[in-house]
Protein backbone atom coordinates (compact mmCIF):
# COMPACT_ATOMS: atom_id res chain seq x y z
CA UNK A 1 0.00 0.00 0.00
CA UNK A 2 2.77 2.33 0.89
CA UNK A 3 4.46 1.49 -2.35
CA UNK A 4 1.35 2.30 -4.30
CA UNK A 5 1.07 5.60 -2.55
CA UNK A 6 4.63 6.41 -3.41
CA UNK A 7 3.98 5.54 -6.99
CA UNK A 8 0.91 7.72 -6.98
CA UNK A 9 2.83 10.43 -5.39
CA UNK A 10 5.57 10.14 -7.94
CA UNK A 11 3.01 10.11 -10.68
CA UNK A 12 1.45 13.28 -9.42
CA UNK A 13 4.83 14.84 -9.13
CA UNK A 14 5.57 13.94 -12.72
CA UNK A 15 2.26 15.34 -13.87
CA UNK A 16 2.81 18.48 -11.89
CA UNK A 17 6.25 18.87 -13.40
CA UNK A 18 4.76 18.45 -16.83
CA UNK A 19 2.01 21.01 -16.01
CA UNK A 20 4.49 23.53 -14.74
CA UNK A 21 6.51 23.24 -17.89
CA UNK A 22 3.31 23.84 -19.85
CA UNK A 23 2.56 26.89 -17.74
CA UNK A 24 5.91 28.47 -18.47
CA UNK A 25 5.51 27.60 -22.08
CA UNK A 26 2.13 29.32 -22.16
CA UNK A 27 3.53 32.36 -20.39
CA UNK A 28 6.21 32.65 -23.02
CA UNK A 29 3.68 32.30 -25.80
CA UNK A 30 1.10 34.81 -24.60
CA UNK A 31 3.40 37.39 -23.04
CA UNK A 32 3.01 40.77 -24.70
CA UNK A 33 6.13 42.10 -23.16
CA UNK A 34 9.50 42.14 -24.72
CA UNK A 35 11.18 38.82 -23.81
CA UNK A 36 14.44 40.68 -23.76
CA UNK A 37 13.18 42.47 -20.68
CA UNK A 38 14.36 39.77 -18.25
CA UNK A 39 13.10 41.64 -15.21
CA UNK A 40 9.48 41.48 -16.45
CA UNK A 41 9.79 37.89 -17.59
CA UNK A 42 11.48 36.90 -14.34
CA UNK A 43 8.69 38.54 -12.36
CA UNK A 44 6.04 36.62 -14.33
CA UNK A 45 7.82 33.32 -13.90
CA UNK A 46 8.46 34.06 -10.26
CA UNK A 47 4.80 34.92 -9.68
CA UNK A 48 3.55 31.66 -11.24
CA UNK A 49 6.26 29.69 -9.47
CA UNK A 50 5.22 31.19 -6.16
CA UNK A 51 1.61 30.21 -6.82
CA UNK A 52 2.65 26.68 -7.72
CA UNK A 53 4.78 26.35 -4.61
CA UNK A 54 1.95 27.76 -2.49
CA UNK A 55 -0.54 25.14 -3.75
CA UNK A 56 1.92 22.35 -4.54
CA UNK A 57 0.28 20.00 -2.07
CA UNK A 58 -3.21 20.71 -3.40
CA UNK A 59 -3.89 18.98 -6.71
CA UNK A 60 -7.14 20.86 -7.16
CA UNK A 61 -5.47 24.24 -6.97
CA UNK A 62 -2.66 23.13 -9.21
CA UNK A 63 -5.28 22.08 -11.72
CA UNK A 64 -7.02 25.46 -11.39
CA UNK A 65 -3.74 27.29 -11.96
CA UNK A 66 -3.19 25.20 -15.02
CA UNK A 67 -6.73 25.80 -16.24
CA UNK A 68 -6.55 29.60 -15.77
CA UNK A 69 -3.23 29.93 -17.50
CA UNK A 70 -3.88 27.50 -20.33
CA UNK A 71 -7.59 28.07 -21.01
CA UNK A 72 -8.48 31.56 -19.78
CA UNK A 73 -5.36 33.68 -19.86
CA UNK A 74 -4.82 33.61 -23.67
CA UNK A 75 -8.40 34.66 -24.35
CA UNK A 76 -8.32 37.28 -21.64
CA UNK A 77 -5.10 38.71 -22.97
CA UNK A 78 -6.39 38.63 -26.53
CA UNK A 79 -9.54 40.51 -25.50
CA UNK A 80 -7.50 43.00 -23.56
CA UNK A 81 -5.26 43.48 -26.59
CA UNK A 82 -8.27 44.15 -28.80
CA UNK A 83 -9.74 46.60 -26.29
CA UNK A 84 -6.37 48.23 -25.92
CA UNK A 85 -6.04 48.64 -29.68
CA UNK A 86 -9.56 50.11 -29.80
CA UNK A 87 -8.66 52.55 -27.08
CA UNK A 88 -5.41 53.45 -28.80
CA UNK A 89 -7.17 53.96 -32.12
CA UNK A 90 -9.89 55.99 -30.42
CA UNK A 91 -7.28 58.03 -28.58
CA UNK A 92 -5.31 58.61 -31.78
CA UNK A 93 -8.50 59.67 -33.52
CA UNK A 94 -9.38 62.10 -30.72
CA UNK A 95 -5.82 63.46 -30.63
CA UNK A 96 -5.98 64.05 -34.38
CA UNK A 97 -9.41 65.66 -34.10
CA UNK A 98 -8.23 67.78 -31.18
CA UNK A 99 -5.20 69.02 -33.12
CA UNK A 100 -7.34 69.84 -36.14
CA UNK A 101 -9.91 71.57 -33.94
CA UNK A 102 -7.22 73.64 -32.20
CA UNK A 103 -5.62 74.67 -35.51
CA UNK A 104 -8.97 75.64 -37.03
CA UNK A 105 -10.14 77.42 -33.89
CA UNK A 106 -6.94 79.47 -33.51
CA UNK A 107 -6.86 80.28 -37.21
CA UNK A 108 -10.42 81.60 -37.10
CA UNK A 109 -10.06 83.28 -33.72
CA UNK A 110 -6.94 85.46 -33.48
CA UNK A 111 -6.38 85.41 -29.74
CA UNK A 112 -3.13 86.59 -28.16
CA UNK A 113 -1.71 87.13 -24.71
CA UNK A 114 0.86 89.24 -22.84
CA UNK A 115 2.25 87.94 -19.58
CA UNK A 116 3.40 91.35 -18.31
CA UNK A 117 -0.13 92.76 -18.55
CA UNK A 118 -1.92 89.43 -17.96
CA UNK A 119 -4.36 90.48 -20.68
CA UNK A 120 -5.86 88.46 -23.51
CA UNK A 121 -6.32 90.14 -26.89
CA UNK A 122 -8.36 89.47 -30.01
CA UNK A 123 -7.74 90.69 -33.56
CA UNK A 124 -10.83 90.75 -35.78
CA UNK A 125 -8.98 91.70 -38.95
CA UNK A 126 -9.56 95.42 -38.39
CA UNK A 127 -9.02 96.24 -34.72
CA UNK A 128 -7.12 94.78 -31.81
CA UNK A 129 -9.23 94.46 -28.67
CA UNK A 130 -8.61 93.52 -25.04
CA UNK A 131 -10.88 90.55 -24.19
CA UNK A 132 -11.69 88.66 -21.02
CA UNK A 133 -10.59 85.06 -20.59
CA UNK A 134 -14.21 84.16 -19.78
CA UNK A 135 -15.28 85.39 -23.22
CA UNK A 136 -12.63 83.23 -24.88
CA UNK A 137 -13.72 80.20 -22.84
CA UNK A 138 -17.36 80.76 -23.72
CA UNK A 139 -16.54 80.92 -27.41
CA UNK A 140 -14.24 77.90 -27.13
CA UNK A 141 -16.65 75.65 -25.22
CA UNK A 142 -19.50 76.61 -27.54
CA UNK A 143 -17.43 75.48 -30.52
CA UNK A 144 -16.49 72.21 -28.79
CA UNK A 145 -20.13 71.54 -27.97
CA UNK A 146 -21.15 72.18 -31.56
CA UNK A 147 -18.44 69.82 -32.84
CA UNK A 148 -19.53 67.15 -30.29
CA UNK A 149 -16.67 64.81 -31.21
CA UNK A 150 -14.50 66.29 -28.47
CA UNK A 151 -17.16 66.50 -25.79
CA UNK A 152 -15.46 63.90 -23.62
CA UNK A 153 -12.21 65.83 -24.06
CA UNK A 154 -13.75 69.25 -23.51
CA UNK A 155 -11.68 70.08 -20.44
CA UNK A 156 -8.45 68.75 -21.93
CA UNK A 157 -9.00 70.66 -25.18
CA UNK A 158 -9.79 73.85 -23.29
CA UNK A 159 -6.57 73.58 -21.28
CA UNK A 160 -4.50 72.95 -24.41
CA UNK A 161 -5.97 75.90 -26.33
CA UNK A 162 -5.60 78.38 -23.47
CA UNK A 163 -2.00 77.19 -23.06
CA UNK A 164 -1.31 77.76 -26.76
CA UNK A 165 -2.97 81.20 -26.67
CA UNK A 166 -0.75 82.18 -23.74
CA UNK A 167 2.24 81.20 -25.86
CA UNK A 168 1.09 83.53 -28.70
CA UNK A 169 2.52 86.95 -27.92
CA UNK A 170 0.47 89.89 -29.13
CA UNK A 171 3.61 91.24 -30.76
CA UNK A 172 3.95 88.25 -33.06
CA UNK A 173 0.64 89.03 -34.76
CA UNK A 174 0.65 90.34 -38.31
CA UNK A 175 -1.97 93.06 -38.86
CA UNK A 176 -3.92 93.20 -42.09
CA UNK A 177 -3.24 95.92 -44.64
CA UNK A 178 -6.52 97.61 -43.71
CA UNK A 179 -5.35 98.11 -40.12
CA UNK A 180 -1.89 99.31 -41.19
CA UNK A 181 -3.21 101.79 -43.72
CA UNK A 182 -5.74 103.17 -41.24
CA UNK A 183 -2.95 103.94 -38.76
CA UNK A 184 -0.73 105.49 -41.44
CA UNK A 185 -3.56 107.62 -42.86
CA UNK A 186 -4.51 108.78 -39.36
CA UNK A 187 -0.98 110.02 -38.63
CA UNK A 188 -0.30 111.44 -42.10
CA UNK A 189 -0.48 114.30 -42.96
CA UNK A 190 -1.92 115.57 -39.69
CA UNK A 191 1.19 114.86 -37.59
CA UNK A 192 3.90 113.62 -39.95
CA UNK A 193 4.88 115.16 -43.27
CA UNK A 194 5.28 111.89 -45.20
CA UNK A 195 4.15 108.28 -44.98
CA UNK A 196 7.73 107.10 -44.63
CA UNK A 197 8.09 109.30 -41.56
CA UNK A 198 5.00 107.62 -40.10
CA UNK A 199 6.52 104.19 -40.74
CA UNK A 200 9.84 105.29 -39.25
CA UNK A 201 8.04 106.56 -36.15
CA UNK A 202 6.07 103.32 -35.81
CA UNK A 203 9.25 101.26 -36.14
CA UNK A 204 10.83 103.31 -33.33
CA UNK A 205 7.82 102.67 -31.09
CA UNK A 206 7.97 98.97 -31.98
CA UNK A 207 11.67 98.87 -31.10
CA UNK A 208 10.91 100.38 -27.71
CA UNK A 209 8.17 97.84 -27.03
CA UNK A 210 10.45 94.95 -28.01
CA UNK A 211 13.46 96.44 -26.16
CA UNK A 212 15.61 97.08 -29.24
CA UNK A 213 18.11 99.93 -29.70
CA UNK A 214 17.33 101.23 -26.23
CA UNK A 215 20.60 103.23 -26.33
CA UNK A 216 19.24 105.56 -29.03
CA UNK A 217 17.88 109.05 -28.27
CA UNK A 218 15.14 110.54 -30.49
CA UNK A 219 14.88 114.32 -30.40
CA UNK A 220 11.46 115.90 -30.99
CA UNK A 221 9.73 119.22 -30.31
CA UNK A 222 7.85 119.81 -27.07
CA UNK A 223 4.40 119.48 -28.65
CA UNK A 224 5.28 116.10 -30.11
CA UNK A 225 6.49 114.97 -26.69
CA UNK A 226 3.03 115.72 -25.26
CA UNK A 227 1.50 113.63 -28.04
CA UNK A 228 3.95 110.84 -27.19
CA UNK A 229 2.96 111.01 -23.52
CA UNK A 230 -0.57 110.06 -24.58
CA UNK A 231 0.81 107.03 -26.42
CA UNK A 232 2.82 106.13 -23.32
CA UNK A 233 -0.34 106.26 -21.19
CA UNK A 234 -2.21 104.03 -23.63
CA UNK A 235 0.70 101.58 -23.75
CA UNK A 236 0.75 101.32 -19.97
CA UNK A 237 -2.99 100.69 -19.80
CA UNK A 238 -3.20 98.27 -22.76
CA UNK A 239 0.05 96.31 -22.74
CA UNK A 240 1.59 97.09 -19.36
CA UNK A 241 4.60 98.85 -20.91
CA UNK A 242 5.75 101.93 -18.99
CA UNK A 243 8.67 102.99 -21.20
CA UNK A 244 7.25 103.07 -24.71
CA UNK A 245 8.40 106.65 -25.39
CA UNK A 246 11.01 107.21 -22.67
CA UNK A 247 13.86 107.72 -25.18
CA UNK A 248 12.07 110.60 -26.95
CA UNK A 249 13.47 113.88 -25.67
CA UNK A 250 12.87 117.54 -26.38
CA UNK A 251 16.35 118.76 -25.49
CA UNK A 252 19.80 117.63 -26.43
CA UNK A 253 22.22 117.11 -23.54
CA UNK A 254 25.95 117.29 -23.99
CA UNK A 255 26.40 113.88 -22.40
CA UNK A 256 24.48 112.41 -25.36
CA UNK A 257 26.71 111.05 -28.09
CA UNK A 258 25.94 112.42 -31.56
CA UNK A 259 26.28 108.83 -32.79
CA UNK A 260 23.25 107.76 -30.73
CA UNK A 261 20.99 110.72 -31.57
CA UNK A 262 18.25 110.62 -34.19
CA UNK A 263 15.81 113.30 -35.35
CA UNK A 264 12.08 112.92 -35.90
CA UNK A 265 10.16 115.65 -37.72
CA UNK A 266 6.49 116.35 -37.07
CA UNK A 267 4.00 119.08 -37.87
CA UNK A 268 3.51 121.55 -35.03
CA UNK A 269 0.02 122.66 -36.00
CA UNK A 270 -1.94 119.59 -34.87
CA UNK A 271 -4.45 119.88 -32.04
CA UNK A 272 -3.24 118.00 -28.97
CA UNK A 273 -6.71 117.89 -27.40
CA UNK A 274 -8.16 116.35 -30.55
CA UNK A 275 -5.37 113.79 -30.66
CA UNK A 276 -5.93 112.68 -27.09
CA UNK A 277 -9.30 111.26 -28.14
CA UNK A 278 -7.93 109.79 -31.37
CA UNK A 279 -5.11 107.99 -29.56
CA UNK A 280 -7.60 106.41 -27.17
CA UNK A 281 -9.42 104.92 -30.17
CA UNK A 282 -6.43 103.72 -32.18
CA UNK A 283 -3.86 103.23 -29.42
CA UNK A 284 -3.76 99.41 -29.32
CA UNK A 285 -3.85 99.18 -33.12
CA UNK A 286 -0.95 101.65 -33.30
CA UNK A 287 1.14 99.64 -30.83
CA UNK A 288 0.55 96.37 -32.69
CA UNK A 289 1.33 97.91 -36.08
CA UNK A 290 4.47 99.43 -34.53
CA UNK A 291 5.60 96.02 -33.27
CA UNK A 292 4.91 94.55 -36.70
CA UNK A 293 7.13 97.15 -38.39
CA UNK A 294 9.91 96.53 -35.86
CA UNK A 295 9.73 92.78 -36.56
CA UNK A 296 9.53 93.38 -40.30
CA UNK A 297 12.52 95.74 -40.61
CA UNK A 298 14.58 94.59 -37.64
CA UNK A 299 14.91 98.07 -36.14
CA UNK A 300 14.41 101.75 -36.97
CA UNK A 301 17.92 102.28 -38.35
CA UNK A 302 17.41 99.36 -40.74
CA UNK A 303 14.16 100.96 -41.87
CA UNK A 304 16.05 104.13 -42.83
CA UNK A 305 18.73 102.15 -44.65
CA UNK A 306 16.14 100.04 -46.48
CA UNK A 307 14.44 103.22 -47.76
CA UNK A 308 17.53 104.67 -49.35
CA UNK A 309 15.42 106.31 -52.04
CA UNK A 310 13.97 108.67 -49.41
CA UNK A 311 17.14 110.76 -49.05
CA UNK A 312 15.31 113.58 -47.27
CA UNK A 313 14.16 111.25 -44.48
CA UNK A 314 17.60 109.67 -44.12
CA UNK A 315 19.43 113.00 -44.20
CA UNK A 316 17.22 114.48 -41.50
CA UNK A 317 16.92 111.42 -39.23
CA UNK A 318 20.70 110.83 -39.31
CA UNK A 319 21.65 114.53 -39.33
CA UNK A 320 23.32 114.44 -35.91
CA UNK A 321 24.52 110.85 -36.22
CA UNK A 322 26.57 111.70 -39.30
CA UNK A 323 28.02 115.01 -38.06
CA UNK A 324 30.33 116.46 -35.44
CA UNK A 325 30.00 119.83 -33.68
CA UNK A 326 32.57 121.26 -36.10
CA UNK A 327 30.49 120.04 -39.07
CA UNK A 328 27.34 121.71 -37.71
CA UNK A 329 29.22 124.94 -36.93
CA UNK A 330 30.67 124.97 -40.44
CA UNK A 331 27.21 124.60 -41.95
CA UNK A 332 25.84 127.39 -39.74
CA UNK A 333 28.65 129.80 -40.65
CA UNK A 334 28.40 129.04 -44.36
CA UNK A 335 24.72 129.97 -44.37
CA UNK A 336 24.48 132.76 -41.79
CA UNK A 337 27.89 134.40 -41.42
CA UNK A 338 30.09 136.21 -43.94
CA UNK A 339 33.68 137.23 -43.24
CA UNK A 340 34.48 140.72 -44.59
CA UNK A 341 37.57 142.88 -44.99
CA UNK A 342 35.90 145.97 -46.49
CA UNK A 343 34.32 149.15 -45.19
CA UNK A 344 30.72 148.23 -44.39
CA UNK A 345 29.63 151.41 -42.63
CA UNK A 346 27.49 152.47 -45.56
CA UNK A 347 26.18 148.99 -46.19
CA UNK A 348 25.30 147.78 -42.69
CA UNK A 349 25.53 150.83 -40.40
CA UNK A 350 24.00 149.00 -37.48
CA UNK A 351 26.54 146.19 -37.64
CA UNK A 352 29.78 148.19 -37.92
CA UNK A 353 31.99 150.01 -35.48
CA UNK A 354 34.98 152.34 -35.51
CA UNK A 355 38.20 151.16 -33.88
CA UNK A 356 41.16 153.58 -33.96
CA UNK A 357 39.58 155.36 -36.89
CA UNK A 358 39.17 152.18 -38.93
CA UNK A 359 35.69 151.05 -39.82
CA UNK A 360 35.20 147.36 -39.11
CA UNK A 361 32.19 145.08 -39.20
CA UNK A 362 31.04 143.26 -36.11
CA UNK A 363 28.18 141.21 -34.75
CA UNK A 364 27.30 141.21 -31.09
CA UNK A 365 27.16 137.80 -29.43
CA UNK A 366 23.44 138.16 -28.64
CA UNK A 367 22.80 138.70 -32.36
CA UNK A 368 24.86 135.67 -33.36
CA UNK A 369 23.02 133.65 -30.74
CA UNK A 370 19.76 134.72 -32.36
CA UNK A 371 21.09 133.76 -35.81
CA UNK A 372 21.96 130.36 -34.37
CA UNK A 373 18.39 129.97 -33.17
CA UNK A 374 17.21 130.91 -36.65
CA UNK A 375 19.52 128.30 -38.15
CA UNK A 376 18.33 125.43 -35.98
CA UNK A 377 14.70 126.53 -36.32
CA UNK A 378 14.78 126.76 -40.12
CA UNK A 379 16.36 123.28 -40.27
CA UNK A 380 13.95 121.86 -37.64
CA UNK A 381 16.88 120.98 -35.40
CA UNK A 382 17.06 120.82 -31.61
CA UNK A 383 19.63 123.00 -29.88
CA UNK A 384 22.45 120.51 -30.41
CA UNK A 385 25.25 122.86 -29.27
CA UNK A 386 25.01 124.65 -25.93
CA UNK A 387 25.40 128.44 -26.14
CA UNK A 388 28.63 128.47 -24.09
CA UNK A 389 30.09 125.75 -26.30
CA UNK A 390 28.93 127.58 -29.44
CA UNK A 391 30.53 130.81 -28.27
CA UNK A 392 33.80 128.99 -27.57
CA UNK A 393 33.81 127.39 -31.02
CA UNK A 394 33.16 130.78 -32.63
CA UNK A 395 35.98 132.36 -30.64
CA UNK A 396 38.32 129.77 -32.14
CA UNK A 397 37.07 130.66 -35.61
CA UNK A 398 36.60 134.46 -35.54
CA UNK A 399 38.15 137.47 -33.84
CA UNK A 400 36.35 138.23 -30.58
CA UNK A 401 36.27 141.56 -28.69
CA UNK A 402 35.38 140.88 -25.07
CA UNK A 403 34.87 144.58 -24.27
CA UNK A 404 31.83 144.83 -26.50
CA UNK A 405 31.02 141.10 -26.49
CA UNK A 406 31.20 141.06 -30.28
CA UNK A 407 32.81 139.12 -33.09
CA UNK A 408 34.77 141.27 -35.54
CA UNK A 409 35.19 141.24 -39.32
CA UNK A 410 31.96 139.34 -39.89
CA UNK A 411 28.43 140.23 -40.92
CA UNK A 412 25.19 138.50 -41.85
CA UNK A 413 22.63 139.06 -44.55
CA UNK A 414 19.93 138.28 -41.96
CA UNK A 415 20.84 141.02 -39.52
CA UNK A 416 19.47 144.18 -41.20
CA UNK A 417 15.82 143.12 -40.92
CA UNK A 418 16.40 142.03 -37.31
CA UNK A 419 18.13 145.30 -36.47
CA UNK A 420 15.34 147.27 -38.12
CA UNK A 421 12.67 145.41 -36.21
CA UNK A 422 14.42 146.00 -32.89
CA UNK A 423 14.63 149.74 -33.71
CA UNK A 424 10.98 149.75 -34.73
CA UNK A 425 9.99 148.08 -31.47
CA UNK A 426 12.07 150.37 -29.30
CA UNK A 427 10.77 153.57 -30.93
CA UNK A 428 7.07 152.78 -31.47
CA UNK A 429 5.96 150.29 -28.80
CA UNK A 430 5.06 151.33 -25.25
CA UNK A 431 4.53 148.80 -22.46
CA UNK A 432 1.39 149.37 -20.37
CA UNK A 433 1.81 147.10 -17.38
CA UNK A 434 -0.25 149.54 -15.27
CA UNK A 435 -3.39 151.53 -15.86
CA UNK A 436 -2.33 154.56 -17.86
CA UNK A 437 -4.22 157.21 -19.81
CA UNK A 438 -1.97 157.80 -22.78
CA UNK A 439 -4.29 156.87 -25.58
CA UNK A 440 -7.52 155.95 -23.82
CA UNK A 441 -9.95 157.61 -21.50
CA UNK A 442 -9.72 154.80 -18.96
CA UNK A 443 -7.86 151.58 -18.48
CA UNK A 444 -8.45 149.02 -21.18
CA UNK A 445 -6.90 145.63 -21.92
CA UNK A 446 -4.19 146.75 -24.31
CA UNK A 447 -2.86 144.17 -26.71
CA UNK A 448 -1.76 144.03 -30.30
CA UNK A 449 -2.02 140.92 -32.43
CA UNK A 450 1.07 139.52 -34.15
CA UNK A 451 -0.33 140.05 -37.65
CA UNK A 452 -1.01 143.70 -36.72
CA UNK A 453 2.63 144.06 -35.68
CA UNK A 454 3.63 142.80 -39.15
CA UNK A 455 1.56 145.57 -40.76
CA UNK A 456 2.84 148.24 -38.39
CA UNK A 457 6.43 147.26 -39.08
CA UNK A 458 5.82 147.54 -42.82
CA UNK A 459 4.35 151.02 -42.32
CA UNK A 460 7.31 152.02 -40.17
CA UNK A 461 9.80 150.79 -42.81
CA UNK A 462 8.09 152.86 -45.53
CA UNK A 463 8.06 155.95 -43.32
CA UNK A 464 11.73 155.68 -42.35
CA UNK A 465 13.43 154.42 -45.49
CA UNK A 466 11.18 155.81 -48.17
CA UNK A 467 12.87 153.71 -50.82
CA UNK A 468 16.34 155.21 -50.23
CA UNK A 469 19.53 153.36 -49.44
CA UNK A 470 20.49 150.01 -50.92
CA UNK A 471 17.43 148.75 -52.70
CA UNK A 472 13.92 149.23 -51.43
CA UNK A 473 13.15 147.65 -48.09
CA UNK A 474 9.81 145.88 -48.27
CA UNK A 475 9.38 145.52 -44.53
CA UNK A 476 8.07 141.97 -45.01
CA UNK A 477 8.59 139.87 -41.91
CA UNK A 478 6.83 136.67 -40.89
CA UNK A 479 4.83 136.25 -37.70
CA UNK A 480 7.11 133.36 -36.72
CA UNK A 481 10.20 135.58 -36.95
CA UNK A 482 8.56 138.31 -34.91
CA UNK A 483 7.81 135.83 -32.13
CA UNK A 484 11.39 134.53 -32.21
CA UNK A 485 12.84 138.07 -32.09
CA UNK A 486 10.60 139.04 -29.18
CA UNK A 487 11.40 135.90 -27.19
CA UNK A 488 15.13 136.41 -27.73
CA UNK A 489 15.60 140.19 -27.47
CA UNK A 490 12.56 141.15 -25.37
CA UNK A 491 12.06 138.13 -23.09
CA UNK A 492 9.75 139.99 -20.69
CA UNK A 493 7.16 140.57 -23.39
CA UNK A 494 3.99 138.61 -22.66
CA UNK A 495 2.78 136.60 -25.66
CA UNK A 496 -0.37 134.47 -25.49
CA UNK A 497 -1.14 131.63 -27.90
CA UNK A 498 1.59 132.94 -30.21
CA UNK A 499 -1.02 135.47 -31.36
CA UNK A 500 -1.59 138.22 -28.79
CA UNK A 501 1.08 140.51 -27.36
CA UNK A 502 -0.32 141.83 -24.10
CA UNK A 503 0.14 145.14 -22.31
CA UNK A 504 1.46 147.16 -25.21
CA UNK A 505 0.29 150.06 -27.38
CA UNK A 506 1.76 151.53 -30.55
CA UNK A 507 2.52 155.16 -31.29
CA UNK A 508 1.70 154.43 -34.94
CA UNK A 509 -1.85 153.32 -34.30
CA UNK A 510 -4.24 154.29 -31.52
CA UNK A 511 -6.71 151.43 -31.81
CA UNK A 512 -9.28 152.91 -29.42
CA UNK A 513 -9.27 156.33 -31.06
CA UNK A 514 -9.62 154.52 -34.36
CA UNK A 515 -12.87 152.92 -33.19
CA UNK A 516 -14.11 156.16 -31.63
CA UNK A 517 -13.59 158.03 -34.87
CA UNK A 518 -15.76 155.50 -36.70
CA UNK A 519 -18.83 156.05 -34.51
CA UNK A 520 -20.20 159.00 -36.49
CA UNK A 521 -19.80 157.07 -39.73
CA UNK A 522 -21.51 154.03 -38.20
CA UNK A 523 -24.51 156.08 -37.03
CA UNK A 524 -24.95 157.84 -40.34
CA UNK A 525 -24.51 154.71 -42.43
CA UNK A 526 -26.96 152.77 -40.30
CA UNK A 527 -29.58 155.53 -40.60
CA UNK A 528 -29.06 155.69 -44.35
CA UNK A 529 -29.46 151.97 -44.86
CA UNK A 530 -32.57 151.86 -42.67
CA UNK A 531 -34.23 154.98 -44.12
CA UNK A 532 -33.95 156.81 -40.79
CA UNK A 533 -36.05 154.09 -39.17
CA UNK A 534 -34.11 153.36 -36.06
CA UNK A 535 -33.90 149.92 -34.55
CA UNK A 536 -31.35 147.89 -32.67
CA UNK A 537 -27.83 147.77 -34.06
CA UNK A 538 -26.10 144.40 -33.67
CA UNK A 539 -22.39 144.15 -32.94
CA UNK A 540 -21.91 142.34 -36.26
CA UNK A 541 -23.52 145.21 -38.16
CA UNK A 542 -21.50 147.77 -36.23
CA UNK A 543 -18.25 145.96 -37.04
CA UNK A 544 -19.15 145.74 -40.73
CA UNK A 545 -19.77 149.51 -40.79
CA UNK A 546 -16.47 150.06 -39.00
CA UNK A 547 -14.65 148.03 -41.70
CA UNK A 548 -16.31 150.11 -44.44
CA UNK A 549 -15.18 153.24 -42.64
CA UNK A 550 -11.58 152.02 -42.49
CA UNK A 551 -11.48 151.46 -46.25
CA UNK A 552 -11.61 155.24 -46.63
CA UNK A 553 -8.81 155.83 -44.13
CA UNK A 554 -5.04 155.62 -44.33
CA UNK A 555 -3.40 153.50 -43.18
CA UNK A 556 -6.04 150.81 -43.62
CA UNK A 557 -5.45 149.06 -40.30
CA UNK A 558 -8.52 147.32 -38.91
CA UNK A 559 -8.88 146.07 -35.36
CA UNK A 560 -10.12 142.52 -34.85
CA UNK A 561 -13.79 141.87 -34.16
CA UNK A 562 -12.89 140.63 -30.69
CA UNK A 563 -11.10 143.88 -29.84
CA UNK A 564 -13.90 145.95 -31.37
CA UNK A 565 -16.57 144.27 -29.25
CA UNK A 566 -14.51 144.54 -26.07
CA UNK A 567 -14.17 148.25 -26.66
CA UNK A 568 -17.94 148.60 -27.20
CA UNK A 569 -18.53 146.98 -23.80
CA UNK A 570 -16.07 149.45 -22.28
CA UNK A 571 -17.31 152.56 -24.09
CA UNK A 572 -21.07 151.95 -24.30
CA UNK A 573 -22.03 149.90 -21.23
CA UNK A 574 -25.32 151.77 -20.72
CA UNK A 575 -26.44 151.30 -24.32
CA UNK A 576 -25.80 147.57 -24.77
CA UNK A 577 -28.87 145.38 -24.53
CA UNK A 578 -29.47 141.68 -25.15
CA UNK A 579 -25.72 141.11 -24.75
CA UNK A 580 -24.66 142.11 -28.27
CA UNK A 581 -26.99 144.88 -29.47
CA UNK A 582 -26.66 148.69 -29.25
CA UNK A 583 -29.82 150.58 -28.36
CA UNK A 584 -31.44 153.15 -30.63
CA UNK A 585 -30.83 155.87 -27.97
CA UNK A 586 -27.12 155.76 -28.76
CA UNK A 587 -27.85 156.12 -32.45
CA UNK A 588 -29.91 159.26 -31.78
CA UNK A 589 -27.51 160.87 -29.32
CA UNK A 590 -25.06 163.04 -31.22
CA UNK A 591 -22.90 163.51 -28.14
CA UNK A 592 -22.05 159.81 -27.82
Amino acid sequence: MMKENNLLSNGNDNRNDISLNNVFSKIDSVSTYDTNDLSILDKCISSVSNLYNQYNSNPYMIQRIHNHIVNYLPNTLENELKNHEKRVNRNNFLVSEKEIFIKVFLSKNHYYYLSNSNYFYEYNGIDYLVVKEDDILHNLLSNISNARILLQWKYRTKINIIKQIKERSLFTSIPESLTIQHIINTLYPSIFTSKNQVKYFLTIIGDNILKKNIHLIFLVNSKTKKFLNEIDNIAFLCIGNSSTTSNFMTKYHENHSYENCRLLKTNESFSLELWKNIIKNIGLNLLCVASHYSNRYGNSDNFIENNAEDEELKSYAFYIKNKSQQDVLHEFCNNYIQEVNINLETIFPNNSNSVNGNIISKIEWKNIHFLWKQFISSNSLPNIIYSTTLKGLLKDKFTYDENCDSFLHITSKFLPIISDFIQFWNTTIIYTYFSIEVFSESYFENYIEIDEICKLFKIWIKQNYNGSGIGIKSGNISEENIIKILYHFFPNTEIVEDKFILNIISTLWDKQKDINDSFVFIKNFFKKENNDTLSLLSFDEAYNYYCKYKITQSPKLIVSKRYFEKYLYLKLPDHIIYDNFISSEWLLDKNL
